[in-house]
């Protein structure tokens, strides 16, 4: 409790850098964040999202801004390009603690419950299963949610602030709330402007209090945003002649909510299954929190605090299972509301109900800890045999909870706390997944591999391509471009002017008959995302044949 801001950052240097480079992206989106950083920074281009040569319509300027900069310091690498992530996830940490501990006292609360909640909200969301795992990913993710992670609570503060005592001129903290849009517009789109929209007008509507909408100053607040955001925009536009606002506005925004894009239709509850699952090892408590809370509007009336937070989480839930492409990392952004309404309920809450959400809390993480060691182990061992035995690093959470369903008297007069423990726990846990499982399994992911062979063969960025298989991660891990060849014919053409080729070994029957005997296979291996085998092939040169 006295030095609450150097123990959070312990914990993010735990859970957010440690071995943050310590093994190969993931595909797909890692390695397409990545590339396409490289391939900006590499032609000077600071402007049009580029991406194995064309344009990249998925997200924003705002993560290739910082990949590009800490690309040029450091090199091209794993770490460089995960750094942005884990220093915005660790940015929100000490925003979820100061936003917190500032809602405390504008309610009036007394410093030492202040302090205490605005500990435990940033605690709880610093170990939390989705967080470490987005803040360790090279994804724009992070940066919209440390926007709305500032702006949402900023918007509640001028509220709370503003029914007291009107003020004479646009309050800071609502300027802050604006500038945190306009850079979320510049990383996820026009989400990062929306939600707040919709946020805000449930609240009020719940609240029955529209009358205090010009609190918030819409008109000037639009203007901040857009003055921010605006530019990069119309930039982006002009340079394009409209292609990359096409594509981005309409296809990955109106028709991600229209259609289910690349087969993501999801299903009834994966929203509030993935935010269970995700604030693992906390989901317990944030169900007791929920359950033992009161639901009646009027009481949510006497305490707006937890109203906003239910409505900046029924908002997400709401609206994302509405759209047809449905991914657990669209409610991410809810997960800083989940931190400050658990520490806000346990703040007020009496001492039966706070007994009660600890044995939620012990035998939640028991269950899914279980769970995770079981169903884990199975599937890891089925996809590669003799290795089950990582899953072990997520042991520590299942002996904390038994520790404490078996020692309970004997901590507490220890003068332990469960949560303690498990913050703990989950330290340990997060260093054996990240400095020992994730390395043990990176073998699999088979791009490192497949370029190392293909430069070790005499084959640069510009002499491989691929048939029938593509991995974004082949392209970060060779560099240059990597074609994707439509048919044989393009096959045999490429490869006759001495160039190699990535393909699926069963593709070798579409080949000409012919040139079977003179293939060189330079590498076969299986490939953990195409589940099959691979082959680098390249025609021997025509001196050789001739011999």
């Amino acid at each position: 409790m006295k030095q609450p801001l150097f123990w959070l950052l312990i914990l993010c240097a735990i859970n957010f850098f440690a071995f943050l480079g310590g093994h190969t992206l993931w595909d797909v989106d890692e390695p397409n964040n990545a590339v396409c950083a490289r391939e900006m920074l590499l032609a000077g281009n600071w402007w049009v999202p580029m991406f194995n040569g064309d344009y990249r319509f998925d997200k924003p300027i705002l993560i290739y801004w910082l990949m590009m900069p800490i690309d040029a310091l450091f090199g091209v690498n794993e770490w460089s390009a995960r750094l942005p992530s884990a220093l915005s996830l660790t940015g929100l940490v000490l925003v979820v603690w100061g936003m917190t501990r500032r809602l405390m006292r504008v309610f009036d609360a007394d410093a030492n419950k202040s302090e205490r909640a605005a500990l435990m909200a940033a605690g709880l969301f610093a170990t939390a299963l989705h967080m470490i795992v987005i803040a360790r990913a090279a994804v724009p993710d992070p940066l919209l949610m440390l926007a709305l992670g500032i702006a949402l609570p900023a918007l509640l503060i001028v509220y709370l602030e503003g029914k007291k005592k009107t003020p004479a001129k646009i309050p800071g903290m609502l300027v802050l709330a604006f500038v945190a849009i306009g850079f979320g517009t510049l990383a996820k789109g026009p989400i990062a402007g929306l939600m707040p929209l919709l946020i805000v007008a449930a609240f009020l509507t719940l609240m029955q209090d529209w009358k205090s909408w010009h609190l918030f100053h819409p008109f000037k607040g639009a203007a901040i945003a857009l003055a921010i955001a605006l530019p990069w925009y119309i930039a982006v536009g002009v340079l394009t002649d409209g292609v990359w606002l096409e594509g981005f506005l309409f296809h990955h925004n109106l028709d991600r909510f229209t259609d289910p894009l690349q087969g993501h239709r999801g299903f009834p509850g994966l929203y509030v299954i993935s935010i269970l699952v995700g604030w693992f090892p906390w989901s317990g408590l944030l169900a007791a929190m929920l359950w033992f809370g009161s639901w009646r509007l009027q009481a949510l009336r006497e305490e707006p605090v937890r109203l906003f937070m239910l409505c900046w989480i029924g908002a997400y839930i709401l609206f994302f299972s509405v759209a047809r492409t449905q991914l657990p990392n669209y409610v991410l952004p809810v997960f800083p509301a989940a931190a400050i309404l658990m520490a806000w309920g346990w703040a007020y809450a009496s001492d039966v109900v706070r007994q009660q959400a600890i044995k939620w809390l012990a035998w939640s993480v028991l269950v899914l800890s279980l769970g995770v060691l079981i169903g884990g182990g199975l599937a890891i061992e089925k996809m590669w045999p003799a290795e089950g035995y990582y899953i072990l690093a997520m042991l520590p959470m299942l002996l904390v909870s038994l520790l404490w369903l078996l020692k309970k008297e004997w901590l507490v007069d220890k003068q332990l706390d469960l949560r303690l423990l498990l913050v703990a726990g989950m330290a340990i846990s997060m260093l054996l997944l990240s400095g020992w499982s994730v390395k043990g399994i990176d073998h699999h992911k088979i791009s490192s591999v497949l370029a190392e062979k293909a430069s070790d063969a005499g084959f640069d960025g510009s002499e491989l391509a691929t048939f029938r298989y593509f991995q974004p991660s082949l392209l970060f891990y060779h560099g240059g471009r990597l074609p994707m060849l439509p048919d044989t014919q393009q096959v045999g053409e490429w490869m006759a002017a001495g160039k190699a080729v990535v393909m699926p070994q069963d593709s070798l029957e579409a080949l000409p008959k012919e040139i079977i005997p003179y293939l060189i296979v330079h590498a076969r291996v299986h490939g953990m995302y195409a589940r099959r085998w691979l082959l680098l092939v390249s025609l021997q040169p025509v001196s050789e044949v001739v011999q």
